[in-house]
């Protein structure tokens, strides 16, 4: 999983503020799915600010949030108290702690562990493999795509981001995270290989219109603060607004939204 200070302080805050939540469909969708019920535990790994956790706390009896930044967990912990959630614990750690868990859980064991668009930061084959003894039988992995960054969009706009954010902080990867069809084929593949069965994909598709400071923010959330002094990503964030707004004069940003929920199963014999 990530290192700590990636998704640190102003990062965090963008992340908290910005980054796209999840809609009731697709809580509700992970909830029917793995049956989830009052004495239901759920692992949300990798869960940032605790846009997935929070929602989750209301179908099961409790959601643990583990990620390596005490930033985001801090914003977590806000979230779930501003939303009167009381069900949720936050726990400062990696992937590779994952095996850790099992003396916490004791006689328990995981209805669901989500992972929402943070994959692409971990060892997936391992995270698989160390997962399985903490699901209870017929518990399972969601692994979900909660549309794809705003610098992989087919537009103009996502276009003028590219090109003002490499001018500014020299050579970028623009990566999919973990949203792409590759990604996602490679990752159904390593949860049949772990044992896992009824591996398979749902989709929601929808379109969200971001003004352009919600725009930048989600940007923001994911970009290499550490390239530029703070005076410099003021300058950096003059220019990406003239270039946004000349690429889309309206301040109206649509963006596709396909949203794929990957999931596989611990068998219940």
């Amino acid at each position: 999983m990530s290192t700590p200070g990636v998704f640190d302080g102003a990062t965090a805050d963008d992340y908290a503020e910005y980054r796209r939540g999840y809609r009731r469909t697709e809580i509700e969708f992970l909830a029917r799915e793995f049956a989830l019920r009052e004495r239901s535990k759920v692992l949300d790994l990798g869960c940032g600010t605790g846009q997935l956790t929070v929602p989750l706390a209301a179908y099961a009896g409790c959601v643990l949030g583990l990620d390596p930044s005490a930033d985001m967990l801090t914003h977590g912990r806000k979230r779930a108290k501003e939303a009167g959630v009381g069900n949720t614990a936050w726990l400062l750690g990696y992937d590779s702690d994952l095996a850790d868990l099992d003396a916490l859980l004791g006689e328990e064991s995981l209805s669901l562990v989500t992972i929402g668009q943070a994959l692409h930061w971990m060892a997936a084959e391992t995270v698989f493999t160390t997962l399985w003894p903490l699901l209870e039988p017929g518990g399972g992995i969601a692994v979900i795509a909660n549309g794809t960054p705003v610098w992989t969009q087919d537009e103009p706009w996502a276009d003028a981001l590219r090109e003002t954010a490499s001018k500014w902080l020299g050579p970028l990867r623009f990566p999919a995270c973990g949203s792409s069809r590759e990604e996602r084929a490679a990752y159904a593949e390593l949860l049949v290989r772990a044992g896992y069965t009824g591996v398979g994909e749902q989709r929601f598709d929808y379109r969200e219109e971001a003004g352009i400071d919600e725009f930048i923010g989600s940007f923001y959330s994911a970009a290499p603060r550490d390239r530029l002094a703070a005076e410099q990503w003021e300058l950096f964030d003059h220019d990406l607004r003239q270039a946004l707004t000349a690429a889309q004069p309206d301040g109206r940003f649509c963006e596709a939204v396909p949203v794929r929920i990957l999931i596989g199963r611990k068998p219940k014999g």
